[in-house]
């Protein structure tokens, strides 16, 4: 069946629309009437013609609105969840709420916005070089650091190579993925991609990320509010690139520092593997790199969001990390990859907290009986804030609790 998101996936044909007449269109005193009028619409609208709608909000108040009404009603945008997938999504909302959570992204979360597999990669390297369909499939059956080095000598020099491998992954607009993942409310994320789709997504969603390592001036970005550790370079440096045997091989003495980072963030946080495929060798270094200093932790605090089950798979993880398939055991990836996305868009719903409109007048209608208690509580708190002045270190971090509900003169 179609649905209606915040943000949605595939095999499904998809729609994004904005919050249609909620500035120029008039709908602007009256946007949380708005907004619960377009999503019952969106949802009859996704049934009926079996399609996934992703409605784009402007700012964090209509996020949060919105949210809280879809969470009221939870049947009608995660019925492809079952009760395993929600529990799961809720115990890694819970966590995400506290900043307990740490995704850790490979080339699946970007290939909703056209971006390459490792396999896809390499074929277009391979096609850029001017491989014969026959020299084409031989490499295909390589060691995947050994196709990289081959390409290279094809390439014959590394600047060349690098700019063909920054041209091939680095894609305009982010997908379904990466949105759903950069709106959730990080303090860090790590990446073994080359793209900036998720420093772009961050970046629209009001959470500018600062890259590490980094060669400019978006390593040290002031007005960060979270970083992005890119342990396999980036194409925003593409003399970072690791790919190739070689590079591996050299990349030994950065890995160790970088691993570091990765094992201070299990200590005390919770990784989530997503848009990993089991057999990746890279995604085995990075858990071998970790179980190696932290066995104990990785299977405690760590978890593979899967696209669909595997006994065996199952089999050789169990102890070491905890798997979670989405799909059943013979789902195509098309399918398995849609209910991923839906799984990340329940895992954000749950996860967003906020209550930016509970002040504001335009979402008042909107309200429940206890938000309307609770906010008449505050107008006459900010009363109180008026009457004593500007002054004052208590008066100051009153108001700035009282901004988190929409703050003042709305």
């Amino acid at each position: 069946m179609g649905s209606c998101a915040l943000l949605h996936g595939r095999p499904l044909p998809l729609l994004a629309m904005p919050v249609l007449g909620a500035s120029g269109g008039g709908g602007a005193a009256v946007i949380g009437d708005l907004i619960q009028t377009i999503l019952k619409a969106a949802v009859m609208a996704a049934e009926r013609y079996q399609v996934d709608i992703v409605l784009v909000v402007r700012d964090a108040a209509q996020l949060a609105l919105a949210q809280r009404i879809r969470r009221a009603n939870p049947g009608t945008g995660w019925s492809e969840l079952n009760g395993e997938l929600k529990a799961m999504a809720g115990d890694l909302a819970k966590d995400t709420i506290a900043g307990k959570i740490v995704p850790f992204m490979g080339a699946g979360v970007s290939m909703s916005a056209g971006a390459p597999s490792w396999g896809g990669l390499v074929d277009d390297l391979a096609v850029g070089a001017g491989l014969t369909d026959s020299e084409r499939e031989r490499l295909s059956g390589k060691n995947v650091l050994d196709q990289a080095k081959i390409l290279l000598s094809v390439y014959g020099d590394q600047a060349k190579f690098n700019r063909a491998v920054a041209g091939i992954v680095e894609v305009d607009r982010y997908g379904l993925a990466p949105t759903l993942l950069a709106s959730l409310p990080l303090e860090q994320a790590i990446t073994l991609n080359y793209d900036t789709l998720f420093e772009k997504a961050s970046e629209d969603a009001g959470a500018p990320c600062a890259v590490i390592p980094s060669m400019d001036d978006r390593g040290t970005d002031d007005d960060a509010t979270r970083w992005l550790l890119k342990m396999h370079g980036s194409v925003t440096d593409q003399d970072s690139i690791v790919l190739t045997r070689d590079d591996y091989l050299g990349f030994d003495a950065n890995r160790n520092v970088l691993a570091a980072l990765v094992k201070a963030s299990l200590v005390t946080k919770r990784l989530v593997f997503v848009g990993f495929g089991l057999g990746d060798d890279h995604f085995h270094q990075i858990v071998h790199d970790v179980r190696a200093v932290e066995p104990g932790k990785i299977s405690r605090n760590a978890v593979a969001l899967t696209l669909s089950r595997d006994s065996l798979d199952e089999r050789v993880w169990a102890g070491k990390l905890q798997l979670c398939p989405v799909a059943p055991e013979g789902t195509d990836p098309g399918t398995a990859g849609r209910i991923l996305e839906m799984f990340l868009d329940y895992v954000l719903a749950l996860s967003t907290d906020s209550r930016e409109y509970l002040l504001d007048k335009s979402f008042a209608s909107q309200l429940t009986g206890e938000e309307r208690a609770i906010k008449n509580g505050l107008r006459e708190l900010q009363k109180a804030l008026n009457a004593v002045g500007e002054e004052g270190v208590t008066a100051t971090a009153v108001r700035d609790a009282i901004g988190k509900f929409g703050g003042f003169g709305k």
